[in-house]
């Protein structure tokens, strides 16, 4: 009888690790493609709050690029950012570029001076970085008008990957 309890024992356990496994894996990789975009909140350079439901709601597609004014690919895909904006803006896209951990004074100067015509938001205390689990950046979400992920870039970008992955997004209803 030991012998049978001990065994059923052991095929519990076996149970219980195998159908963690995919949860303790989904808390590694944060929210993927397919999944819906996670809400936050955070103010931009004027201090207005800005709400990612509420962009969603207006029926735009989306780009979440986290970054940090330090990093040099974050600061080699501006330009492709600010015009890809420029051309997208009045389409139904919003960018809004995360900054990471940074001062709201830093950042401000900084966009300034580079050019930054589209929205930037201040993740001052990482909250929504880790929400999105940002382990390296830049990382770009690209969120479709229904709220959910399309695609995840980790590394910088251009104007040409931004432009094939959104425009069947826009051609969508």
């Amino acid at each position: 009888m030991r012998k049978v309890l001990g065994w059923v024992f052991l095929v519990i356990l076996i149970v219980a690790a195998v159908a963690g496994v995919p949860r303790v894996m989904a808390a590694k990789t944060g929210p993927g493609v397919g999944l819906m975009a996670p809400e936050f909140s955070l103010s931009d350079l004027n201090g207005k709050k800005v709400e990612l439901k509420k962009i969603v709601a207006g029926h735009k597609v989306t780009l979440l690029n986290f970054w940090a004014t330090w990093c040099p690919p974050c600061r080699a895909e501006i330009p492709e950012l600010a015009e890809f904006y420029k051309t997208y803006a009045g389409r139904g896209v919003e960018l809004l570029a995360v900054n990471l951990q940074q001062s709201p004074n830093e950042v401000r100067e900084f966009a300034k001076k580079n050019g930054m015509a589209f929205p930037v938001l201040t993740d001052t205390a990482g909250s929504v970085g880790s929400l999105y689990q940002i382990y390296a950046i830049p990382t770009t979400f690209i969120v479709d008008r229904q709220g959910k992920i399309r695609a995840k870039i980790e590394g910088s970008t251009t104007g040409q990957v931004l432009r094939e992955k959104i425009e069947p997004l826009l051609k969508a209803k």
